[in-house]
């Protein structure tokens, strides 16, 4: 992970391989699918920058008076967007994904 850019590009790709988006029927987080993609050193540091991307959107409180299922996912995936402009369209996705299934 030397540069910036290079960066960005592996935490958005390691969002929805980590949680599963497009590969499993349900959110499954699984920190070996990233080791086997990007090998033990990077695929550790992902997992770890993942979870705490994760944890960030756990954090997160929908007012359901204003909110369906739908509209908090997607308010959830803009504030962890906004938060980590780093993180591209499927990656948000995946987030919004996971979201919907914890609320569920």
């Amino acid at each position: 992970m030397n540069n910036m850019r290079n960066t960005q590009d592996l935490i958005s790709a390691a969002v929805p391989l980590y949680v599963g988006y497009g590969i499993t029927p349900f959110p499954k987080e699984d920190g070996e699918r990233l080791v086997r993609e990007f090998g033990p050193e990077v695929g550790r540091q992902l997992e770890l920058k993942v979870k705490q991307v994760l944890g960030e959107l756990d954090q997160l409180k929908p007012d359901w008076s204003a909110h369906t299922l739908v509209s908090a996912s997607r308010w959830a995936g803009t504030e962890l967007s906004d938060r980590h402009p780093e993180l591209d369209a499927k990656a948000v996705a995946a987030l919004e994904w996971i979201f919907s299934w914890w609320w569920k």
